[in-house]
Parts: C-alpha cells; sequence; structure tokens
C-alpha cells in the first residue's frame, strides 16, 4: 500500500515547486492518516469517501433538521472546521461548525467545487493511459530500479519534446 509514501511525495513535489498542489485521488486514499498528512501541509485533500460502516451508517451526511438538509456555509483553516447553517435558520442555533476529518473534509463533497476538482483528476488518468500504451511504459522490458527510473525519464522526456514541437506548429500556423 503506497499510503506511507504520501507525504514524502508531497514534500518532494513541493521542492520543485508545485506547493499549491491538490491532491485528486480514488477511494484508495481514503485513508484518515492520508487526510492527517495532507492537510499538516496546509493542502487540502480531494478524495471520494470509501462504502465503510460509517459512511453507510449515514456519519459523513451534512447535519439535517426539521427543515431539511443544512447548507455548507464555508470553511475556517485555521480553525480546522466547516461551518454548517440551517437553510431557513430557523434552528438554535443556526449554524454549527464540524471539525475536518476523513467524514468531514474542508471542502465538502457535496459542494460543486469539489465536483469540478474531482472531475479534473480524468486529464491525469488519461495522460497515465497515454504513456503506458501509446508511450511504452506498460510493457516494461527492463529490469532494475535504476533501468526503469531511466526508461521512464526518457519517455517523459521524448513526451514533452512532442509537445513542445506540437504547441511550436500550432503556435506558427
Amino acid at each position: 500500500m503506497a499510503l506511507p509514501l504520501v507525504g514524502p511525495l508531497l514534500d518532494a513535489a513541493a521542492v520543485r515547486g508545485f506547493a499549491r498542489l491538490l491532491p485528486c485521488s480514488g477511494p484508495g486514499y481514503d485513508a484518515e492518516t492520508v487526510y492527517e498528512t495532507v492537510e499538516g501541509r496546509g493542502i487540502r485533500p480531494v478524495i471520494p469517501l470509501r462504502k465503510t460502516s460509517a459512511v453507510k451508517a449515514g456519519k459523513a451526511n451534512p447535519p439535517q433538521c426539521e427543515h431539511g438538509t443544512w447548507t455548507f456555509g464555508g470553511s475556517d483553516a485555521k480553525r480546522g472546521a466547516s461551518k454548517w447553517r440551517c437553510s431557513f435558520g430557523e434552528c438554535a442555533p443556526a449554524s454549527v461548525w464540524i471539525k475536518a476529518s476523513r467524514l468531514h473534509t474542508l471542502i465538502p463533497r457535496s459542494t460543486e467545487r469539489f465536483k469540478s476538482l474531482y472531475h479534473q483528476r480524468g486529464a491525469v488518468e488519461r495522460e497515465f493511459g497515454v504513456l503506458k500504451h501509446q508511450w511504452a511504459m506498460l510493457p516494461l522490458r527492463v529490469r532494475r530500479l535504476s533501468q526503469v527510473q531511466l526508461h521512464v525519464d526518457l519517455t517523459i522526456l521524448a513526451r514533452l519534446a512532442d509537445a513542445a514541437v506540437r504547441a511550436k506548429l500550432a503556435q506558427s500556423a
């Protein structure tokens, strides 16, 4: 399982200038340790929930009252919580702060922002597919980590060179 590598990966990305990276990953990374690691670096995780017993019991749902489901009212990173409000404002209290956790993130899963960020993940997955199937990274025919690293580095370099040439041709056309 690659979960212990999340912290070092984010640190390496920050060193390379990707400090405000929003990690959009699949439900396989839905673990409390991942959320703590990512939030500890001041980054908001965008990870869908796995269907655990807590999720099935409805503990990840927004608060509700007799007026219906409460609406998201914003997040406070310093406080580490999200604000939820009664839709009609008639409840006492009219709003409540919910501490950020795996079940209740600072970018709530029910918001359009979360959905749009998560849908951007598809572009990365498409590029991985292109690299694996069109740029010969899936059928690796080399052994040892050093040779695999060299193969991947040369493949990425060729991909970037191809993209640069295409961009130059599009610019001159």
